[in-house]
């Protein structure tokens, strides 16, 4: 498989200037920092003067609504994606470059003969694109967005502020990861000064839980199994739980970091059932020694040293079983 050709920030810069009709749209089960780098780089490429369509791959989860209620985004249609993707001479993916995380779609993409840019900050680099401008070392795409933004002399205003902190917030786990270096309170500093009120934004995504994501926490917290001498958290989330909670499967985003609560636990795994047929989502996360990017990788996934996932056919309780030993197996010895 081809890798994406990787650009400098010059010449990211270059190819959205150039562009005049740009489709936006990043991974699907969009996450804050993708939701709110979308919603971000819409407003910022609209102020210069661009044609933009911003599109998801599933409507905003509630947790994140009131981020782009005055402004919604589209969802993506399967009638309408080739029409809308004829029309743009640019097609600009953020904070992802894995065809997986495209699906059903990354055919389309790969069959356009559309200009296709990536903005990321995960190691797995697919041919989905032409180009990609890709910073692993940056904690969120929203810190890579506000970047391009200084580097461009693009003005991040009030409303653009409050996208991009939530965007570094929620991929930092309100800065308490170890993604949450200088540069990230750096970037967050100036967001700040922009008009991100941290202290509102706290309050909208970490205190406005829903009950029936609450029972999701409970269900969590009071299920996961525990190996290694504790240093290993494995919970699991069939379709039946999921529904007695009252909840969507939307509702599990961020629940594997739950069980690291216990101060023994390094590692933790989360296998989520999905809604139909198809094959289970698993979440891997380390607080420390162990690369969940090169675990998650051997069963078809990635993404960063600390947090990764994967999507694995079977049922859920052998796929459990496969990633705890996988998982097991890269654990260092007491």
């Amino acid at each position: 498989m081809n890798k994406p050709t990787l650009i400098d920030l010059p010449g990211a810069i270059h190819r959205i200037s150039s562009a005049r009709q740009i489709v936006l749209t990043t991974h699907s089960r969009a996450d804050g920092d993708a939701i709110g780098s979308v919603a971000a780089m819409r407003r910022i490429a609209r102020q210069n003067g661009k044609d933009v369509v911003a599109l998801l791959h599933e409507i905003v989860p509630e947790r994140y609504a009131f981020l782009t209620a005055g402004e919604p985004l589209g969802v993506w249609s399967s009638d309408t994606a080739s029409s809308i993707l004829s029309r743009a001479d640019l097609l600009l993916i953020l904070d992802t470059c894995s065809a997986n995380q495209l699906a059903p779609l990354d055919a389309m993409i790969r069959a356009s003969s559309l200009a296709k840019l990536a903005i990321d900050h995960h190691i797995t680099r697919d041919d989905i694109v032409d180009e990609a401008w890709v910073d692993d070392r940056a904690a969120a795409c929203a810190q890579i967005i506000t970047r391009l933004c200084d580097e461009a002399a693009w003005r991040i205003d009030e409303k653009t502020a409050e996208l991009l902190f939530a965007g570094l917030a929620t991929d930092t786990g309100w800065f308490r990861f170890s993604n949450a270096d200088a540069t990230v309170f750096s970037v967050a500093a100036r967001l700040i000064a922009a008009g991100a009120r941290p202290n509102e934004l706290y309050e909208r995504l970490f205190l406005n839980e829903i009950t029936p994501r609450a029972r999701l926490i409970g269900a969590v917290m009071s299920g996961f199994e525990l190996h290694a001498n504790g240093r290993l958290a494995v919970a699991r989330l069939t379709r039946d739980v999921i529904a007695r909670s009252g909840a969507t499967h939307q509702m599990t985003e961020d629940l594997i970091n739950e069980p690291q609560r216990v101060g023994s636990v390094m590692a933790c795994i989360l296998c989520v059932e999905p809604p139909d047929d198809g094959p289970i989502r698993v979440s891997f996360r380390s607080k420390r020694d162990i690369d969940v990017a090169a675990i998650a990788a051997r069963f078809g996934g990635g993404g960063h040293a600390r947090a990764a996932g994967a999507k694995i056919n079977g049922a859920i309780d052998d796929v459990a079983r496969q990633v705890t030993q996988a998982m097991l197996a890269a654990m260092p010895r007491d």
